[in-house]
């Protein structure tokens, strides 16, 4: 029986190896819906295999969005992503379908779930040459009071001792004519496009680590060296690019360079990877307009998910 939940666009997400997209995967033959990944890495293409992206015979049985939208070795921003995003949900929704949004960058989830407005902030490498020339070690506290001055807010975050942010403070200032509270305040000026209904999957973190343990095993045996190593071959530059931040690329290449042994990049991907998921934790912690279901992405929240959206008691 396909479920229709009146156009609300709903939101799983949690750290990574938490079974998202599977979840996601269900609920959207349940709900005529469509996927929107709000994954930073699934969006290159060929990047397959250490991003965990959902199979194309998946993706012919339920519609996916933001994945496989630019090369290896293209950059894409948050403020593109956001507005792509969007554009996309209300296409979906215009349809009269359903749309879920699934992914661990809590940045994407951000910039969706509070509708932020993107203020250009590029770098102007002369104002930061300046910058970093102009307030040192030795002036800093004097550079501080002038940053609190200017915003007061700022000045309680950023700690006197903090070189890097204080020079980031002016270098923002000068380039934009704003301050980071009033950058804030404009970024959250104009609230959500969406009515979110959002889920946290938490699942316990020990039987997480095992599962990220156990995947890195799996990306190895589907080809993951095989993967990096085509990836390389096809775009000379890709080694300083974006793309090649993502977990288990930069690793593998350093076993392709000989410069570490298989099983010891094994071990530090998996490290690096729960390392990353902590930090998630914490990212998602810090909202509070997520519903939390302390589990994997199973049944049980499936379950859980539907009677939250109403389906059954």
């Amino acid at each position: 029986m396909i479920l229709n939940p009146s156009n609300q666009v709903i939101v799983i997400c949690g750290p990574t190896a938490s079974g998202k997209s599977g979840l996601a995967v269900e609920l959207a033959k349940l709900i005529d819906a469509e996927i929107v990944s709000a994954d930073s890495m699934q969006i290159y293409r060929e990047l397959d295999i250490g991003t965990a992206k959902v199979s194309p015979e998946i993706q012919a049985i339920i519609c996916h969005h933001m994945i496989d939208i630019i090369e290896p070795d293209q950059t894409y921003s948050v403020a593109q992503y956001s507005k792509t995003a969007t554009t996309v949900i209300k296409e979906v929704l215009a349809k009269g379908k359903s749309v879920i949004i699934c992914g661990g960058t809590g940045q994407y989830i951000n910039a969706l779930l509070d509708g932020l407005i993107f203020v250009e902030t590029q770098v102007n490498k002369a104002v930061r040459k300046e910058i970093n020339k102009t307030i040192t070690t030795d002036n800093a506290l004097s550079w501080h009071s002038k940053l609190e001055k200017l915003d007061a807010q700022a000045g309680e975050r950023i700690s006197v001792n903090d070189l890097r942010r204080i020079r980031r403070f002016f270098e923002v200032y000068q380039t934009t004519g704003l301050t980071q509270t009033q950058i804030y305040n404009k970024s959250h000026a104009k609230g959500p496009d969406f009515n979110f209904l959002s889920f946290y999957l938490y699942p316990d973190r020990q039987q997480l680590y095992t599962c990220i343990n156990q995947r890195t095993e799996e990306m190895f045996e589907l080809g993951l060296v095989e993967e990096v190593k085509n990836i390389l071959n096809k775009y000379p530059l890709v080694r300083k690019a974006q793309s090649f931040q993502a977990i288990g690329y930069k690793e593998t290449t350093l076993y392709l360079d000989g410069k570490a042994e298989l099983s010891t990049i094994k071990e530090r991907i998996k490290q690096v990877t729960r390392n990353y998921a902590k930090r998630q934790f914490t990212w998602f912690n810090a909202r509070n307009d997520l519903n939390v279901i302390n589990d994997f992405g199973n049944l049980n929240s499936l379950e859980q998910i539907l009677k939250l959206l109403g389906y059954y008691k």
